[in-house]
């Protein structure tokens, strides 16, 4: 009854790994996230081009730690966090007390301060964004196939793509793939080089955090 309690906001790679590395030890650990599942992350591309499903890469933090005799998991939005009275506030107002607090909250899409693009864009940070970007490519396929007028097709068949970090070369490399494999076969009133692809990148050069000869490659 006297173990120290550990409160672990965020059940991503971070809040994983420490409730993983605290499983079995003399304390007890709450793990909280608003989502039930642990997300593996990079590749959500993979499910936004619908080369794998969304199961494939969610799996179930319960089904995780259910022979855990220390860690418990539960599915919570966090508000805030009381300093003070050393408890993490949760959406409907319960406190919920902690010796120690782990936050691994994850992290938000940058716009690096072009905040119109939140709301023209799709982004690719959550399960439900990934689905959502494969149902707009799937749907701008379909429209595409009924499109008599050239000018829209190839509209619709345009695809742009901004940053060309890790994420964005590979989603581009993945829809590449995708559209080389459905169109013609799957849509053949569309022909594979009516398709384009734009990657937007405000650097000198694609995977800057690569070495220059795998970044032109």
């Amino acid at each position: 009854m006297n173990r120290p309690q550990v409160v672990i906001v965020g059940g991503g790679f971070g809040g994983l790994a420490a409730a993983r590395k605290l499983d079995g030890k003399p304390v007890d650990v709450l793990l909280l996230d608003a989502r039930n599942y642990h997300l593996f992350t990079p590749l959500l591309y993979q499910v936004a081009t619908a080369l794998l499903n969304p199961s494939d890469i969610a799996y179930p933090l319960r089904m995780r730690f259910r022979r855990s005799p220390n860690v418990r998991f539960r599915q919570a939005l966090v508000d805030s966090i009381d300093l003070d009275g050393r408890s993490v506030v949760l959406a409907g107002g319960e406190h919920v007390p902690y010796d120690y607090l782990v936050l691994a909250s994850g992290s938000a899409n940058n716009y690096f301060r072009n905040e119109k693009l939140a709301s023209a864009t799709l982004g690719m940070k959550t399960l439900e964004g990934a689905l959502a970007l494969r149902n707009h490519v799937l749907s701008s396929l379909e429209l595409a196939a009924n499109e008599p007028d050239e000018q829209e097709r190839r509209r619709l068949l345009t695809f742009v793509v901004v940053g060309g970090g890790p994420t964005g070369v590979e989603y581009a490399g993945a829809l590449a793939e995708l559209l080389k494999v459905v169109l013609g076969r799957d849509y053949p009133t569309l022909r594979p080089e009516d398709a384009r692809i734009v990657v937007v990148e405000g650097r000198n050069r694609l995977l800057e955090a690569l070495p220059a000869r795998l970044s032109r490659y």
